[in-house]
């Protein structure tokens, strides 16, 4: 699931659109086989935000989407969740 919110434009964010990736869900039964859904769902996603010209996408990663999240080259940041804050 992703989004786009429409914020203020600014030197980092020229059209003020930033993509969210909420979440991926795949059925219990069809996780963990090698099949790489959750990596394909976020691929496709993450054209989905290119296509609307998205400035910047920010994955919000639970700890089991981590390493798909790392995969995939997001950085670390602390926005929205603070508590990722070193």
């Amino acid at each position: 699931m992703g989004s786009i919110e429409q914020r203020l434009p600014g030197p980092y964010l020229p059209t003020g659109r930033v993509g969210l990736v909420v979440g991926i869900a795949t059925d219990p039964e069809y996780r963990r086989h090698g099949h790489g859904l959750g990596l394909v769902i976020l691929r496709d996603l993450l054209a989905w935000f290119r296509e609307r010209g998205t400035d910047r996408v920010d994955p919000l990663a639970s700890a089991e989407g981590e390493p798909l999240r790392r995969e995939l080259g997001f950085a670390d940041h602390c926005f929205p969740v603070p508590d990722r804050c070193p």
